[in-house]
């Protein structure tokens, strides 16, 4: 059947506005066949099944008002400018730059993590669109994240010049990271930060446990199992390891962050 002048017009208009916003999608890293992301509130996010931190972190609303809370604490408590340049260690999904793009979308940023996946989704899905957040893979073993990895000794050093950070953001990291790695990583902290620089952490410290505990029995109110999944430590040994790193507490949530996490800030003096 032959169709008229007038549809032939419409069919070659539609096929050439479906080139131009494929082409367009391309152009700003949208065009994802995979479909690795959804969309809400104009933000792209993990998709629901490929998040961390539990079930909660699922509902896109959820994730996104934490996204926005982190980036809040970060502009509030530890003074974040567009000016500063923020390592986020562990950064995951990508959780916190989600956040803060919509308020310091010129923030120098480097996110690191030992799961290469995450790292690459960051950089198709973040960096992307906001070329000064950067992103970067350590190959570095954790036992729950990253068992084939290289294994760290005391030689370790961030991909970070001394001296040059303004602020440290470790959300959930030590939680779940071998014990003999914390005073590299404390020492480390205190290497790439200027002096003045702040660090915020999460931590599960308490009083009146040993030094430290992996998958300590009864300490959150639900099953667990797996390497790492709850590294807890005691109060005064924790404070310790980044004190004699030059790291001096300033303040401390008790299960602030949750799930039995404390949020911790330092300073480098």
């Amino acid at each position: 059947m032959n169709r008229s002048k007038q549809e032939v017009q419409v069919a070659s208009v539609l096929h050439n506005s479906k080139r131009l916003l494929r082409q367009m999608a391309a152009k700003v890293g949208l065009l994802i066949p995979t479909k690795n992301f959804v969309l809400h509130k104009g933000s792209m996010l993990p998709r629901p099944a490929d998040r961390l931190n539990g079930p909660d972190q699922e509902d896109n609303e959820f994730f996104m008002n934490s996204a926005i809370n982190e980036a809040t604490r970060v502009i509030m408590k530890l003074g974040c400018t567009q000016r500063d340049f923020l390592v986020d260690i562990g950064c995951g999904q990508g959780r916190l730059p989600i956040g803060l793009t919509r308020e310091l979308p010129s923030l120098r940023y480097l996110g690191i993590d030992v799961t290469e996946s995450v790292i690459q989704w960051c950089k198709d899905y973040i960096e992307s669109q906001y070329p000064s957040y950067q992103f970067q893979h350590i190959n570095l073993i954790n036992a729950r994240y990253n068992p084939s990895g290289y294994v760290l000794n005391d030689d370790f050093h961030l991909p970070v010049t001394d001296g040059a950070t303004d602020i440290v953001y470790m959300w959930g990291v030590v939680t779940n990271m071998e014990p003999e790695h914390l005073t590299v990583y404390a020492s480390e902290i205190t290497r790439i930060l200027r002096s003045g620089g702040k660090a915020f952490l999460t931590a599960n410290v308490e009083d009146n446990v040993p030094q430290f505990s992996i998958n300590p029995e009864n300490y959150v109110p639900w099953t667990y199992h797996g390497p790492l999944n709850i590294v807890r430590y005691e109060r005064h040994y924790f404070l310790d390891v980044f004190q004699r790193a030059g790291l001096t507490l300033t303040d401390c949530e008790y299960h602030g962050a949750g799930n039995c996490q404390s949020d911790l800030y330092f300073v480098k003096q």
